[in-house]
């Protein structure tokens, strides 16, 4: 039961579209359940079972109890969407056992399409408009409905869906707005690369496993005398090309993490790095700072500090990294000191 519990409580707290979609709908499905409870108490029309109204009831709470609670990050999306004609097939079977009354279970329908529209992207619904039809008149034209029963289609069906490619737009304007505003948060607009938050937030994550971790402190040398000299345009140049050559220094599969921290200032995070191949990288990357040019065609030059270690609490690594740069800085020892 704890296990169960906490992995509710991880999926309504993801950011995952797709914990997030499959939470939502395993929401959903409780809630519905949990009101077919309840209408069994109501006034009800001819021909309402409510033994069989119980056990639809109970297999909506069964199955969203369940989907609120299953790894969705890992689920093929195809399972997912395939809940939709499973919801609908369901609804179907409710309306039969309630009596046929159209207008009575049709806010049912209206759930599955409101879940589309907020968790799906845009097209979903109407791909669904076949399932849709055939579980909205299958149950009324098996039991004979009227007219007026069966003429209930054409204005639930373009309403469904309507519903649903509206909210499906309009949610994927709000999470491109979402993602733009995560980019510019997490993100410095000029270089493109990480922020201090960003790095701090991932250097505290590195710090508490078991695992070693360095991190490179670079500082650029005569900054403040490019700007004076070439103007902020080609300061802003430097900042680039620097912030290019520590993209290039990232090793793929490593998780290394190249981040500005302010100013002329830039640090790289490498997870699961000892000393002497953090020592390596910085080289290289000392080695790839003087081959890059200013506006002027002068070298680009920097002063990199290395730390590193295994359960160091992550400011004092970045502190130490930091005063490792100052005495590569004050010693000219080609750029690079090891702390």
């Amino acid at each position: 039961m704890s296990w169960y519990v906490r992995r509710i409580l991880a999926n309504s707290r993801a950011d995952n579209a797709a914990v997030v979609s499959g939470f939502t709908v395993g929401l959903f499905f409780t809630l519905c359940g949990l009101y077919t409870f309840v209408t069994i108490l109501l006034p009800t029309p001819p021909g309402f079972r409510p033994g069989a109204v119980f056990l639809i009831g109970l297999t909506g709470v069964g199955c969203g109890l369940t989907a609120m609670a299953l790894p969705w990050a890992r689920i093929p999306r195809l399972v997912r969407l395939a809940i939709a004609p499973s919801a609908m097939s369901l609804i179907a079977l409710h309306n039969v056992a309630a009596g046929n009354d159209a207008f009575r279970y049709g806010m049912f329908f209206f759930l599955v399409f409101l879940w589309l529209g907020l968790c799906e992207p845009r097209g979903t619904s109407l791909k669904m408009s076949p399932y849709l039809a055939a579980a909205y008149l299958t149950p009324l034209i098996a039991e004979g409905a009227t007219g007026s029963d069966l003429a209930s289609i054409s204005y639930t069906l373009p309403l469904y869906l309507t519903v649903g490619e509206v909210l499906a737009w309009r949610t994927e304007r709000v999470r491109r707005l979402q993602n733009r505003l995560r980019q510019l948060a997490e993100h410095d607009s000029l270089t493109g690369l990480p922020n201090r938050a960003v790095f701090t937030s991932a250097l505290r994550a590195h710090c508490a496993t078991p695992d070693p971790v360095a991190v490179l402190f670079l500082d650029l040398d005569g900054f403040k005398q490019i700007n004076d000299r070439l103007g902020h345009a080609a300061g802003d140049d430097v900042l680039v090309k620097v912030a290019g050559a520590l993209r290039g220094h990232t090793r793929a599969g490593y998780g290394d993490l190249p981040c500005r921290l302010a100013g002329d200032e830039f640090v790289l995070l490498l997870p699961g790095t000892d000393l002497d191949a953090a020592h390596t990288v910085a080289g290289q990357l000392v080695q790839r700072l003087g081959q890059l040019r200013a506006a002027d065609g002068r070298p680009i030059r920097g002063s990199v500090g290395v730390a590193g270690g295994r359960g160091m609490d992550a400011e004092r690594l970045l502190a130490t990294a930091d005063q490792a740069m100052y005495a590569a800085k004050q010693a000219k020892a080609a750029g690079r000191t090891v702390a």
